[in-house]
């Protein structure tokens, strides 16, 4: 049985205290609130996983000038599980978001989440601690689709159960404004768009997949 290589990262997330329900402030659909249908025989832990987060690579997708449109199909704006408690990456669940360039050059944001359901609770739970990034930086939105993700590390559950394990990414777009004071020209930016995804499966063109490719929308850790 494979053992989390770092426990004194336990510390990190200690406690947690939500109700059902109460990713709703995200604004996810309605149906972010199903329980998941898992294979026969999975127990889901009940208890809550905890551990640490690292930052994936961001990267670059589609030529520079090429506007994504109807013609080419949907644009790549998604949220995935790349990486799912493997060889290389054990006890690992790796989040990722893609973001379709449209040349206003505003500047977007992520803020990376973990979820675990307990099947006592009956309800999708936010991993407390360390399952939670603050406000990362995507990229600035010219003509290319933009990725980013974060890989969140967790501890072994106990023998004979599963953490089942989703992933929710909040976008932030921002636009630049320009103001003069006192013979004085600053700039800020101002939030223009947000929004909140669940991890979906069957995304193409995912990077920092392990194995290559990988796109899901749970992950099972055991």
């Amino acid at each position: 049985m494979r053992r989390f290589a770092a426990p004194i990262l336990f510390a990190l997330a200690a406690s947690l205290a939500v109700a059902p329900g109460a990713h709703a402030k995200l604004n996810l659909p309605k149906s972010a609130d199903a329980p998941p249908v898992l294979p026969p025989g999975v127990v889901p832990a009940d208890q809550a996983p905890v551990g640490s987060l690292t930052a994936q690579p961001r990267t670059l997708l589609s030529a520079a000038g090429k506007r994504f449109d109807l013609r080419s199909g949907p644009p790549p704006l998604w949220a995935t599980v790349n990486i799912c408690d493997t060889s290389k990456s054990p006890n690992a669940l790796g989040v990722r978001a893609s973001v379709p360039g449209d040349g206003s050059g505003r500047r977007v944001y992520a803020r990376y989440r973990a979820q675990w359901w307990s099947a006592q609770k009956h309800a999708w739970l936010p991993v407390a601690g360390a399952g939670k990034t603050g406000w990362r930086y995507v990229g600035s939105l010219d003509w290319t689709a933009q990725q980013g993700g974060w890989t969140f590390h967790f501890s072994q559950p106990p023998a004979g159960m599963t953490y089942v394990l989703r992933g929710v990414v909040e976008l932030s777009w921002k636009h630049e404004v320009r103001a003069s004071r006192r013979g004085h020209r600053r700039a800020r930016w101002s939030t223009v768009r947000r929004k909140a995804m669940l991890t979906e499966t069957g995304m193409r063109d995912v990077q920092g997949g392990d194995p290559v490719g990988t796109s899901k929308a749970m992950c099972l850790i055991w």
